[in-house]
């Protein structure tokens, strides 16, 4: 091994061993931040406020409620407003968008 290249090894070490001490840095004081962090049950729940807010008023708005809809656990957590929002998307899309006023009677009505 060269100089030179004894060198860069030495400069890859020094480096290496800062970035881990910086790692385990960061990783220390996040943890520390998050665990003294207090969250009360007052705080709102920033997607129960995102889903209340939603209006349908272009093709995209309908777009962002279904690519919501792709998180299993989103849905499980959040089902009754994201239900009674897709009513209200589905209700906007026959409506609005294909200017649906009526329904037929079903034949077995």
């Amino acid at each position: 091994m060269t100089r030179e290249e004894e060198v860069g090894m030495l400069e890859k070490q020094s480096v290496m061993n800062n970035e881990s001490d910086f790692v385990k840095y960061k990783t220390k004081f996040l943890n520390e931040y998050f665990e003294n962090l207090d969250v009360s049950s007052n705080e709102p729940d920033w997607n129960v406020m995102i889903l209340q807010s939603m209006q349908f008023k272009e093709f995209q708005d309908c777009k962002a409620l279904l690519d919501m809809m792709d998180d299993g656990d989103y849905v499980r957590k959040y089902k009754f407003i994201i239900e009674s929002k897709f009513d209200e998307m589905v209700d906007w899309f026959l409506t609005k968008k294909l200017e649906i006023m009526t329904r037929p009677i079903p034949s077995y009505a």
